[in-house]
């Protein structure tokens, strides 16, 4: 979590040892001064987590009823740490549980919990991957897939936008995406060349907007049409490689190696994509370039909100 106030102070002093301890030092005394002052909020977070435990013990208990003891215990060991991980570092964003006009709320709503879900799904999804178990594998990944259309949908029509899910969403994609592309090609699914495509957009993503955030300045991220639409080729031609395995036969002999090809040469184009893009960004904040009066391309806005 970045706090820009302390961040300035930061740049100031040029990042040395000294002015990195005092920022840390600051940011948990500010996290805990949030999770004091909003106790409904942390109970709540945990509540959810509760409910995603059981939940999947419950799976777990489908596991090792239709498949075998191992793979169940494997599946809810590593699903219940990534649940403790997951929601520990939410009760850290606990200041962003905020409404579009600021107020502070005490509980997460439905569309922040959606979000948690895809993330709950993903040890399960990747561990059904690397043991070749293709239809739990795929119905993991439609019911992820469902979760990231509703929780934006949810948040729009019943108008439960909060600072947290906009914050959460594009991470959990990000953290989401490189699971599975890991799985994928550990499953020898997929090509490694495949997977470190993907690994190299969706590090950019993340390492380059934090790194624009702490030494530029703060920088907001918006969804674009380009963007929504490569995401949904991706989920489809990632859901058409799962069910070409699930099926298997003739099918899969046919059409596999077409759609692997479609899904690198797409990864390679958004590649380049987010390097042209982040290097005009990086030139316009820095003053290299013609300022954009805080709109730099189209997805990202930068400067005071």
């Amino acid at each position: 979590m970045f706090v820009e106030e302390y961040l300035r102070d930061l740049r100031r002093d040029r990042f040395v040892p000294r002015a990195i301890l005092t920022y840390g030092r600051r940011l948990a005394a500010r996290v805990r001064e949030q999770i004091y002052a909003n106790p409904g909020a942390v109970r709540s977070v945990w509540s959810v987590a509760l409910g995603f435990f059981a939940a999947a013990f419950v799976a777990a208990v489908g596991v090792a009823l239709l498949y075998e003891r191992r793979l169940a215990s494997d599946f809810f060991l590593h699903t219940a740490l990534w649940i403790l991980l997951a929601f520990t570092l939410v009760t850290l964003y606990l200041e962003l549980l905020r409404d579009r006009d600021g107020y502070r709320l005490s509980a997460l709503n439905i569309p922040v919990t959606l979000t948690l879900l895809r993330v709950v799904l993903m040890p399960g999804l990747a561990l059904f991957l690397v043991e070749r178990h293709f239809r739990a594998a795929l119905l993991m990944y439609a019911l992820a897939a469902v979760t990231d259309v509703a929780d934006g949908w949810v948040a729009r029509r019943w108008r439960q936008i909060t600072r947290l899910g906009a914050v959460l969403d594009p991470q959990v994609d990000i953290v989401f995406n490189l699971g599975l592309f890991f799985a994928l090609a550990a499953a020898r699914l997929l090509p490694h060349w495949v997977f470190w495509v993907a690994a190299a957009r969706y590090t950019l993503l993340l390492v380059g907007g934090a790194c624009l955030y702490l030494f530029v300045g703060p920088v907001r991220i918006y969804p674009t049409l380009f963007g929504r639409l490569t995401g949904v080729v991706t989920t489809a031609l990632v859901a058409m490689l799962l069910i070409l395995h699930a099926v298997g036969g003739h099918l899969r002999d046919r059409l596999e190696s077409l759609t692997v090809i479609a899904l690198g040469v797409m990864l390679s184009a958004t590649v380049i994509q987010v390097l042209a893009l982040g290097w005009y960004n990086l030139r316009q904040m820095t003053g290299a370039a013609e300022p954009s009066r805080g709109r730099v391309v189209g997805d990202v806005r930068w400067g005071p909100p």
